[in-house]
């Protein structure tokens, strides 16, 4: 039975790629975590949860080995320096490792290419990670799946993401659109996104790139179909692409109690305003599990 490792799988993303994982019956699931793993944090008994150091590439090597892990997908967050540092640490260790092979890194968004850095600097932490993955003797891909669809299910649908508004608020008949609304976005529930990649795990070989797309469509049809299925207009902003770039933007009603100052709000608003209108969330048609999973 193949072993796979979901670092960071206590929450979020990895947490959708444990609960898949689990219900294969098929793989030995293994979550790693910097913290001490809680009582009531194994879901199935058949789970380890292995608290990690991810300062030390020699220890991270020796768990890795000791528990025969072939695979490890990284859902770990990269929103800063440390985290970027602690997933490097992690592939490091993986290519030391004398049982793994495979590495998916955390992603799951759009792709991400240095021409990009001007739009958001913090794409460099991918791009650092992709670069020792190429000059590993690892097998990896970069999961692609476009913006994660939940958000405009919470709170009616299943999702281990945290609740945020983009763009269209459907609980407020609120919406704050980036440019003219018509900018394609692809998009992707979490659980078919986990769902896909766990049946990419039986291929032999990767593509750079696995992309999966739930859906295609652009905020004006999003908010069209909201209208038209509540029966009622929406309160409706568009922020132009001036307005944007000087990150002077809109933002949609939020949940309460996210933790983020209304700087902070903006600052995330203004970036994914910036990325949308450029264009970033039309994904490729090539290597799409979607199309290779119905042959």
């Amino acid at each position: 039975m193949t072993t796979i490792a979901v670092a960071g799988g206590t929450g979020g993303v990895g947490k959708t790629f444990v609960e898949m994982l689990e219900k294969q019956n098929k793989f030995r699931v293994v979550v790693l975590s910097r913290g001490a793993p809680k009582q009531n944090d194994a879901s199935s008994t058949s789970t380890l949860y292995l608290q990690v150091d991810y300062d030390d590439i020699s220890a991270m090597t020796k768990q890795l080995e000791q528990h025969n892990v072939h695979t490890v997908i990284s859902a770990i967050g990269l929103i800063s320096e440390e985290t970027s540092r602690s997933q490097l640490n992690l592939i490091e260790a993986a290519d030391k490792s004398k049982s793994t092979a495979r590495f998916i890194p955390s992603e799951f968004s759009f792709i991400q290419t240095e021409d990009l850095l001007a739009v958001d600097p913090s794409i460099k932490f991918w791009l650092n990670a992709v670069e020792l993955l190429k000059a590993s003797s690892l097998i990896y891909t970069r999961v692609i799946p476009g913006f994660f669809m939940d958000y405009w299910g919470m709170p009616h649908v299943k999702t281990n993401l945290q609740p945020y508004s983009f763009g269209v608020d459907i609980s407020s008949r609120k919406a704050a659109i980036p440019g003219d609304g018509n900018d394609v976005i692809c998009m992707t529930y979490t659980y078919d996104m986990a769902q896909y990649i766990i049946k990419a795990l039986d291929l032999d070989e990767w593509p750079e790139f696995s992309i999966v797309v739930g859906d295609q469509v652009t905020y004006n049809q999003i908010l069209g179909m909201a209208e038209e299925i509540l029966g009622e207009k929406f309160d409706v902003t568009y922020d132009s692409i001036e307005q944007i770039e000087k990150g002077n933007v809109t933002n949609p009603p939020m949940p309460s109690d996210l933790g983020y100052s209304e700087e902070e709000l903006t600052e995330l608003t203004a970036l994914v305003s910036r990325l949308v209108v450029n264009g970033v969330f039309d994904l490729p048609e090539e290597n799409r599990l979607n199309e290779l999973f119905l042959k």
